[in-house]
């Protein structure tokens, strides 16, 4: 298991570089002057933006941090491989950079997002994993009754449906109808997070936005959790446990269950990744003040650093999710080993 771990971890190494190149690479190419980012526009000083471009490393600079100037007299661009290099060392150091339009640290800014973000996901993942879990072990024990043809149908129409959609459906109907309907005893909130000063307190204002980030997700888990104890029940060791007396529920969640859950395990894992990764769509609809909702601001201004700082967070972060999944196989079947050809040889 620990080579294992080390080999995998090597192998983000390639992966996170590649992922960096290719964002400072957009960043790049994507028209406009960080100047005229960072100064909204305005008009300033020569002085004023030579020393803006010398703090965000845009030129060259001498050793006391003086420009260098070509033989015309004009300060000389920092190539942008150097530029990458000096970005990736800062990074390596834990600096993400200095926002263009809020004059704070990059690392400020999605540390007091982030929370947010995390608090939210696990709302969500818990909802689709106990409901997803729950509805297709109904949906796969219950085949062709009722129930199957209900979670059928509900788990189509959320998959083909839009999650900023049914967010904006659930804002009208919970947040607007009732409100309207009981005279204002019983609504939900419909934007933000809450606070001190807030209509609500708790955690109600994590109902509607969460909802909304699990329902597709729920759904597929639900259909992947049918379709895979379907086929587990029909394996060979499953006859032999009904053959020696095992009741039906002995059988499925001592002997099936664990090997059904193992693609369910992949989904959702795959899933909380990209939920701690800021749902965008979810976090703009509802006004979440989360990272999906910061990123989405920064493209929109072009701040760049955080776009960059917030992207760089997602990456480590689904990496790391990513190999606690597939760690989590060798628990749920213990046929799976993480050793080498030799080692089961």
């Amino acid at each position: 298991m620990a080579k294992y771990i080390i080999k995998r971890i090597l192998q983000f190494i390639p992966v996170f570089i590649g992922v960096t190149i290719i964002l400072f690479a957009m960043k790049t190419i994507v028209p406009g002057d960080p100047v005229k980012i960072i100064t909204g526009g305005k008009q300033v000083t020569p002085e004023t933006e030579l020393q803006i471009r010398i703090s965000n490393g845009l030129i060259e600079v001498d050793d006391e941090g003086k420009p260098i100037y070509d033989e015309n007299g004009d300060t000389i661009p920092t190539p942008v491989w150097k530029q990458y290099l000096t970005y990736m060392n800062d990074l390596l150091h834990g600096d993400l950079g200095q926002s263009y339009t809020r004059n704070m640290s990059v690392s400020e800014i999605l540390l007091s997002k982030y929370p947010y973000t995390v608090r939210l996901a696990l709302v969500a993942i818990c909802i689709e994993a106990v409901v997803g879990i729950g509805a297709g072990l109904i949906s796969a024990i219950k085949k062709y009754s009722f129930w199957d043809v209900l979670v059928t149908l509900v788990t189509s129409v959320l998959v083909a449906m839009p999650a900023f959609w049914l967010g904006m459906l659930l804002q009208l109907f919970f947040g607007v109808f009732l409100k309207n309907v009981t005279g204002g005893a019983f609504y939900l909130p419909i934007s933000g997070a809450g606070g001190s000063h807030a209509e609500f307190q708790g955690w109600v204002y994590y109902i509607l936005p969460a909802v909304t980030l699990a329902s597709v997700s729920t759904a597929y888990t639900a259909r992947i959790m049918r379709s895979q104890l379907l086929e587990v029940m029909n394996q060979d060791y499953i006859r032999t446990a009904k053959a020696k007396g095992l009741s039906r529920r002995g059988v499925i969640f001592h002997h099936a269950l664990k090997n059904a859950l193992i693609p369910v395990v992949t989904y959702i894992g795959m899933d909380l990744g990209a939920m701690l990764s800021g749902a965008i769509l979810t976090e703009t609809v509802f006004n979440w003040p989360g990272m999906g909702y910061e990123i989405y601001r920064a493209v929109t201004q072009r701040d760049w650093p955080i776009v960059l700082g917030g992207v760089t967070v997602i990456v480590v972060v689904v990496m790391i999710i990513n190999l606690l999944v597939d760690i989590s196989y060798a628990f749920l079947d213990p046929r799976i080993r993480f050793g080498s050809a030799k080692d089961k040889g």
